[in-house]
């Protein structure tokens, strides 16, 4: 009894060290925030905020308020919904501005190391040995890596306390405990639950080829499944429908084979160099970021000693015991790896998959994840086989040896987060004065262009912090309803377009597309535009506030289309002709008009004696047969063309073009709408997940001189 006091004691000791070790004195502060500053950290933190802020609604873990259309549960941030709903009951009680997330890094410390130990002390029965082995838990790459940018993916303790039910659990509590162990993994993170239901059904179904009770095997799953969707129901899961769990990204945020040996982790704006000793592997970014495995030199050494010791104790191992573990580790292999296996930069298998195919395999897109269970289990076989293979003397040595060479490699990345400069921004942006006066005016804070993956969320972070707004959809989730977002930017651009907008809202314009495009259509309206702490604000009814200066807006007009060069349109080109009503084309040329109008807006000098003619590159999306995309060109107001067709390619190898008139050329600035009359999503056409609604691509545009 003595024995575990003093582990827990001295666990304690050391998850505290590591956790100040990272953050320093803002570990024992639950109120400074100013170390949260990785995008998907800030996120939780802005997530938290509303949702405590929040009454309680059902599904429990719902906050609308965070996200507003798309706003759905805290299961989809990073903000631990297990701690958010607790603290949510304490709240009353909380300082203003507090938050948990020092005690998160903690807890992962602490459970790390102890649930690690617990798993080697009942292999062992060795208290020293169990507790040096344990170390190179306590001090994973892969934990410690992801609290300074995905803190819930840090609690890797779930998987070891799977793993322990399995060790250590007789046969009549293994069921409840892993209902529960997966139960509590969907508040933490789904990719940790997804691990542990295929490791369950490994187990599982192992235990049904050795003993043939199939009632059990299909009883067991079932249950365990049921159970896990009731906690999902009840904490909000299913407002996100499954198509939108599906995504790009698969087979790029993978393992290369070289992964266990590669010591750089890119974590988005920085890296860490984990090694002294080993240099870099040349792989891709998605590779560094979730592919990062790094076994650590000492964990090199474990992992050879394991191929070793297996090698020579062959005859010793009973293969029919460690056969579920073996199967644990092919599948995770192969679904880590994905359908392009790499080994550094080279290329060894790429197999191609249809487009849906690819977007149901986007649900595990971070597919580099999954190897952890195998990690995991190449450090608990190794260090336990050293122990069955030496004596106990000897062994203990081993460990040391091998613990001072993991400790001396790792040490590089412990200075770079001992140092904060991974990860700590010390600049903290001041709220201009302004935004007390407008947060009493303004209730609901908005973008005008709703974008989940948008840095908008990290770079207002102090100012919605400070702020009291009820609502925002400047926002990131880890998953949401695509529809419903594009929706919501289709009824803002309608609105817009019909000059209407919501007098309790302020709307921060994030691209200079845009503004063109609103100050164009709001020029005579009382609506007045802003430029606050680096941001375009957009202000209905702005008279009360009477300091502001608002003469940068004079400076935005129209871009020039210079004639007879044609012009490429790329969506995040903020000096380009696009205005409101489109959006991406997945990272490729072009931009898709979506929803039911789409505007150009340009300005040129044109010769009165000259003939002008605009020519559009363009392509419509793809129809169910028998219907037509319909849709029209508008320029400064006025009907150009009219279409009813199935694939705009089909005329004049996708171009398409109009005369201007002699109004058009007298005017110097112009607008091209696109009203498109029946818009449709790709995955209502079921050729992939996308939700957008979408009409036509649009490369590019150029205007053409000819004589007359």
């Amino acid at each position: 009894m003595l024995e575990k006091r003093i582990i827990i004691i001295v666990y304690t000791i050391l998850s505290v060290y590591c956790s100040y070790f990272i953050l320093g004195n803002s570990f024992f502060s639950f109120t400074d925030n100013s170390w949260i500053n990785s995008i998907d950290m800030v996120q939780d933190l802005v997530s938290w905020e509303f949702f405590k802020n929040d009454n309680w609604k059902f599904p429990i873990g719902m906050n609308p308020n965070y996200g507003m259309d798309i706003g759905n549960s805290v299961v989809f941030t990073g903000s631990i919904a297990i701690f958010a709903v607790f603290f949510k009951i304490i709240n009353f009680i909380l300082p203003e501005n507090f938050h948990y997330f020092n005690l998160w890094y903690f807890t992962c410390f602490f459970l790390q190391s102890l649930v690690s130990y617990k798993i080697l002390h009942y292999l062992t029965k060795n208290s020293l040995y169990s507790f040096l082995g344990s170390l190179f838990f306590l001090m994973s790459p892969i934990m410690i890596g992801r609290l300074v940018v995905h803190m819930t993916l840090a609690a890797h303790w779930l998987i070891l306390i799977g793993f322990f039910i399995e060790i250590a659990s007789s046969k009549k509590d293994k069921l409840k405990y892993w209902i529960v162990l997966i139960s509590l993994s969907s508040l933490i993170h789904f990719y940790l639950t997804i691990m542990l239901l295929v490791i369950f059904f490994i187990f599982s179904f192992n235990d049904f080829i050795q003993n043939k009770k199939i009632k059990k095997f299909l009883f067991d799953n079932f249950l365990n499944l049921l159970i896990l969707l009731l906690i999902m129901f009840i904490f909000g899961y299913f407002r996100v429908p499954l198509t939108d769990s599906m995504g790009t990204g698969y087979g790029y945020w993978k393992l290369n084979l070289a992964s266990i040996f590669n010591p750089l982790q890119n974590i988005g704006r920085a890296q860490i160099e984990w090694s002294n000793i080993l240099s870099s592997v040349p792989m891709t970014a998605g590779e560094q970021i979730e592919g990062f495995n790094y076994l650590g030199l000492g964990g090199i050494l474990l992992f050879l000693s394991l191929i070793i010791l297996f090698i020579y104790n062959f005859k010793k191992i009973n293969l029919k015991q460690i056969f579920p573990y073996i199967l644990i580790c092919i599948i995770f292999l192969l679904l880590s790896l994905t359908n392009k296996i790499s080994y550094s930069n080279y290329q060894i298998i790429n197999i191609s998959i249809h487009d849906y195919l690819y977007g149901i395999f986007g649900i595990i897109r971070a597919s580099g994840r999954l190897f952890w269970p195998i990690y995991y289990l190449l450090f608990i076989g190794s260090i336990y086989l050293i122990y069955r293979t030496f004596s106990n003397k000897n062994s203990i040595l081993i460990i040391i040896l091998l613990l001072s060479i993991q400790i001396y490699d790792l040490s590089k990345g412990f200075i770079s987060l001992n140092n904060k400069k991974i990860f700590f921004v010390n600049k903290k942006i001041k709220p201009d004065i302004y935004w007390n006066n407008i947060d009493d005016k303004y209730t609901i804070l908005r973008t005008t262009y709703l974008n989940n993956s948008s840095s908008l969320i990290k770079e207002m972070k102090d100012i919605i912090l400070d702020s009291n707004f009820n609502s925002t959809d400047i926002v990131r989730l880890g998953r949401y309803n695509r529809t419903n977002a594009s929706i919501s930017r289709q009824k803002l651009y309608s609105d817009f377009n019909n000059k209407i907008v919501n007098k309790n809202t302020l709307y921060i314009i994030p691209s200079l597309n845009h503004l063109r495009n609103l100050k164009h259509l709001f020029f005579d309206e009382d609506v007045s535009f802003y430029f606050i702490n680096n941001f375009w604000v957009m202000m209905p009814e702005t008279n009360i506030i009477y300091d502001l200066n608002n003469t940068e807006i004079k400076k935005i007009d129209f871009i020039d289309l210079i004639i007879n060069k044609e012009k490429k349109l790329i969506f995040l080109d903020e000096n380009n002709i696009h205005g409101l009503g489109w959006s991406h084309n997945m990272g490729q040329e072009g931009i898709w008009s979506e929803g039911k109008i789409s505007t150009l807006l340009f300005k040129s000098n044109l010769n009165k004696n000259k003939k002008y003619k605009i020519i559009i590159n363009l392509k419509s999306i793809s129809k169910k047969k028998n219907s037509n995309l319909k849709f029209k060109i508008l320029m400064n107001n006025s009907i150009k063309e009219e279409y009813s067709l199935k694939n705009v390619e089909e005329l004049n190898n996708g171009n398409i073009s109009f005369y201007l008139n002699e109004f058009d050329i007298n005017k110097k600035k112009h607008t091209i709408d696109f009203l498109i009359e029946n818009p449709i999503s790709p995955l209502d056409n079921f050729t992939s997940p996308d939700g957008r609604k979408l009409g036509i691509l649009i490369k590019s545009i150029k205007l053409i001189e000819e004589n007359l």
